[in-house]
């Protein structure tokens, strides 16, 4: 039943702290490890990251909505964006752009299902959206430590750029 693929809001909790944990974690790990590298990037990605999350403290899990959740990965995206274009670090920003993306798109369109649409019956898509924002949050929290593009997502984005790029030179 998908009922049992939900998470309750009980153990959602432990999920979010974890997640919170990591990224902190993430911090710290990229300011040591940039202690003898003049390039910070990964810290301040790592900073804003770790601000972000670490402000669902304040956060009630049994009163936010979807919409707040949408709003606040935007606002972190908008950060991110900052970062990018004075600190041009391309491997770890693509990959908070792509998961705070997928999660903030998740959020509102979870949003329009249960307070636009009506929709409180469990379906299909409340477990992909539960599943989802979990995998990018742990995809988010790992490229601070793997700085390696795991998914090939970079090599796919250059492939993509470089093919849009010579269709508008021969075109």
């Amino acid at each position: 039943m998908v009922n049992n693929v939900l998470i309750p809001p009980e153990v959602s909790v432990y999920i979010g702290v974890l997640v919170q944990w990591g990224f902190l974690m993430a911090f710290l790990y990229s300011l040591t490890t940039s202690i003898n590298n003049p390039s910070k990037k990964a810290v301040w990605l790592s900073l804003v990251m770790a601000i972000s999350y670490c402000f669902s403290f304040f956060i009630d899990i049994y009163d936010i909505t979807y919409i707040e959740l949408f709003c606040y990965d935007v606002v972190t995206l908008f950060f991110i964006l900052c970062l990018r274009y004075y600190l041009p670090e391309k491997r770890i920003s693509a990959y908070l752009l792509f998961g705070l993306s997928i999660n903030s798109l998740l959020f509102l369109a979870m949003h329009i299902d249960v307070f636009v649409r009506g929709n409180y019956e469990p379906w299909w898509f409340w477990s992909f959206y539960t599943v989802v924002i979990n995998m990018m949050d742990i995809i988010m929290i790992s490229i601070f430590f793997v700085k390696k593009d795991f998914l090939r997502f970079v090599y796919v984005m250059d492939k993509l750029t470089g093919f849009i790029m010579r269709a508008k030179q021969g075109g």
